[in-house]
């Protein structure tokens, strides 16, 4: 396991973007049937997912495209404040949406517009996040991680940040690292329709994983199949260490930072060359993406 190097590295700005959509939460990639990777935006403010088939040449422009939500056949998401937090995909292109309140997910047949499994996400009583898991005021998941197992990790923002590990009730955590990740090119081995995930494990940031990202805005597994997370309040990129299950505590081996940027960093994924995707939450659907160098992940 490679060791903290405290020190912040700098990036700085590629390109910008701009996602019809205003205050972006959440961004992913989604491979096709045929191949081609497409970058899903999606926001807090309504349910509606905005998204670009990525073009092979790096200076052609980007065409957006949008769908509605509320119209995918079985999807619970309201148009209206839907506080959906987070996007993923699945090596068979279906989408997962993370909200934040109520306290659970949709995965979704991309190209059919239906909802596959509804799936409720809970902390029981007693747990020592239960009650501000429940807090109405407080904060829940911000970020998601597809595990191999079925189990699904989420990075809860603040009071406290906190990384936790949901799967159905009973079952033994897997803990986070590039063998416990879902595979690319696997579906995320899910049962179809409205089920409940309970909270299995939890690890709480370290002194040193707090001073370089004070909050949790997203997650995202890179081409090397780490983990990386995202701070708005710091601006910051940290590529995660191994979650232990037991171990009780979260760190990280590498930080970068974004810099002066306008907007609040919210969503985050990579190019095919490694390069961070940034988007922002702003008012204004415009220069809310940012592609930074140099790249900071290497394929696996």
């Amino acid at each position: 396991m490679a060791k903290p190097t405290g020190k912040r590295h700098a990036l700085s700005i590629q390109r910008t973007e701009h996602v019809p959509i205003v205050e972006v939460s959440g961004v992913c990639l989604r491979r096709g049937a045929d191949g081609r990777m497409s970058l899903i935006a999606i926001g807090d403010r309504s349910a509606v997912a905005a998204w670009v088939v990525l073009p092979e040449d790096d200076d052609e422009p980007w065409v957006w495209s949008e769908v509605d939500i509320t119209h995918v056949k079985g999807s619970l998401m309201p148009m209206d404040d839907p506080q959906i937090e987070a996007v993923c995909s699945d090596g068979e292109g279906r989408v997962l949406l993370l909200q934040e309140a109520p306290a659970r997910v949709e995965l979704f047949d991309w190209t059919a517009e239906q909802v596959i499994a509804t799936i409720d996400l809970e902390v029981p009583a007693g747990h020592p996040l239960s009650e501000a898991w429940l807090d109405p005021e407080g904060s829940r998941g911000e970020g998601a991680v597809l595990l191999a197992n079925g189990h699904l990790l989420i990075a809860k923002e603040k009071d406290p940040p906190a990384f936790i590990e949901f799967g159905p009730a009973g079952e033994s955590p897997s803990g986070l690292g590039p063998g416990t990740v879902l595979a690319g090119g696997s579906a995320w081995p899910v049962d179809p329709g409205h089920q409940r995930f309970v909270a299995l494990e939890t690890w709480l940031p370290t002194d040193e994983l707090l001073e370089a990202c004070a909050d949790f805005s997203d997650l995202e597994v890179g081409p090397d199949r780490r983990v990386y997370l995202l701070s708005d309040k710091s601006a910051t990129i940290s590529r995660l260490s191994e979650l232990v299950p037991g171990a009780g505590h979260a760190t990280m081996e590498r930080t970068w930072s974004l810099g002066k940027i306008d907007g609040k960093p919210e969503g985050l994924t990579f190019t095919r060359h490694g390069r961070a995707i940034v988007a922002l939450d702003t008012r204004r659907a415009k220069s809310n993406l940012i592609v930074f160098d140099p790249p900071i992940v290497t394929w696996w």
